[in-house]
């Protein structure tokens, strides 16, 4: 399974976000968004554009609030992902306590886009998919999930 990865899109609607970031995530089967939507049209376009599975970020209004949980665990080909907008203080810290029964770990909220392994899970934070600041480029996680699990980030300038 392939699944699209972005967070941080801080826009009003589906429209607003790069047409290179959407055909990435139209070639997906999977879309997660790991919150600061901003606004509830993103959801319900990229809800009509792939499978979809989303939490809440802090910057998102009440109305994505009560739609999507602050995080989740899903199960994808027999692997746990653990899905949140992550954390202020001691980020990658409360990553490793709130998941560490998972396989994959997805947030976002930096805006700084990472992809890595320690130990025997995978770390992605798919940076901003709107390159709103302080990201230097937008940027879409890959993850490609079969019998093994493997990860990238595409940064598009």
């Amino acid at each position: 399974m392939r699944i699209g990865v972005i967070s941080d899109t801080h826009v009003h609607s589906l429209e607003e976000i790069s047409d290179e970031v959407i055909k990435i995530l139209k070639e997906t089967d999977l879309i997660i968004h790991c919150g600061d939507y901003t606004g509830i049209e993103v959801v319900y376009g990229l809800k009509k554009l792939k499978d979809f599975v989303g939490v809440y970020g802090n910057m998102d209004p009440p109305t994505i609030k009560k739609m999507l949980p602050a995080e989740k665990v899903i199960e994808i080909e027999g692997f746990k992902v653990g899905i949140t907008h992550g954390y202020y203080l001691f980020g990658e810290r409360k990553l490793r306590e709130k998941f560490k029964d998972t396989d994959v770990t997805l947030s976002g909220h930096t805006h700084l886009c990472k992809y890595d392994l320690k130990g025997n899970v995978h770390y992605l934070n798919p940076g901003s998919a709107t390159g709103k600041f302080p990201a230097l480029y937008k940027s879409v996680g890959i993850l490609e999930i079969e019998k093994e699990i493997k990860g990238e980030i595409i940064k598009i300038r």
